[in-house]
């Protein structure tokens, strides 16, 4: 079994849990591949001294969380240095400040990514016209993690070259039609969203979330394990040119 962690944020996660421990643990049950996203310098000096088998990671500069530190040098360092293999996460955030400064330091961000070519990780939550109209002049691929938003947006981010992951946040009831949405289109990956912040009391390796996700798809969308194990990972090399 190859399943792949397509978001989640390992050094910040190691900065409470031995991550090295949980990666190894994480393969054993099936989960090879990671992609994991950096959100402060302490983040991505982390990735940079640590080479971890089956982990890649990108860097941006969230349009919300408080904790992101990152300033556009600091992209634009590890563009430059081929550290990444994609831009972000980065987007926009209707619980964010100031929607023009995130606009623009959204175009900023892609200005990059078209610059060096990468892949985008897209962090959006409402706002989606407003992001269409800006990525539909950029063509490149997407990562669109976590969305969970109405079927109406996820249609209009499905007209870019765009992969989705699924989450825990779509396999409630009131986002099963998203969710079988996303199947049928057969553009998904599978994600944790882990960080430090989400880890649960006793909780012994929050990496092994991901078989819960991976578990609930066949039964709720009447689909063959096998047939999710392969779509996800076809999308993985497709998104990540088998980097």
């Amino acid at each position: 079994m190859r399943l792949v962690d397509a978001h989640c944020h390992l050094a910040s996660l190691n900065q409470i849990m031995p991550v090295e421990v949980l990666l190894k643990e994480a393969k054993e049950a099936g989960i090879t591949h990671f992609l994991s996203s950096a959100l402060s310098k302490e983040e991505i000096a982390f990735h940079r001294q640590h080479s971890l088998p089956g982990v890649l990671f990108s860097a941006g500069i969230h349009p919300h969380y408080a904790g992101c530190d990152l300033e556009l040098e600091d992209i634009e360092g590890v563009c430059a240095e081929h550290c990444v293999w994609a831009m972000g996460e980065i987007g926009l955030d209707r619980y964010g400040k100031d929607i023009e400064k995130q606009i623009k330091l959204f175009s900023q961000q892609l200005e990059l990514a078209k610059h060096y070519q990468l892949p985008v990780v897209l962090h959006i939550v409402g706002y989606q016209q407003q992001a269409y109209e800006l990525l539909k002049h950029y063509p490149l691929k997407y990562l669109v993690h976590g969305y969970a938003g109405s079927l109406e947006g996820y249609r209009l981010l499905s007209r870019l070259n765009s992969y989705f992951t699924i989450s825990e946040r779509i396999l409630r009831p009131d986002k099963h039609n998203l969710l079988q949405e996303m199947v049928k289109d057969k553009r998904y990956l599978l994600e944790t969203d882990i960080t430090r912040n989400y880890v649960l009391r006793g909780e012994h390796n929050p990496l092994l979330r991901l078989l819960n996700v991976f578990e609930q798809i066949p039964n709720l969308c009447k689909v063959n394990a096998d047939e999710v194990l392969s779509t996800q990972w076809d999308n993985f090399m497709a998104l990540t040119e088998g980097k």
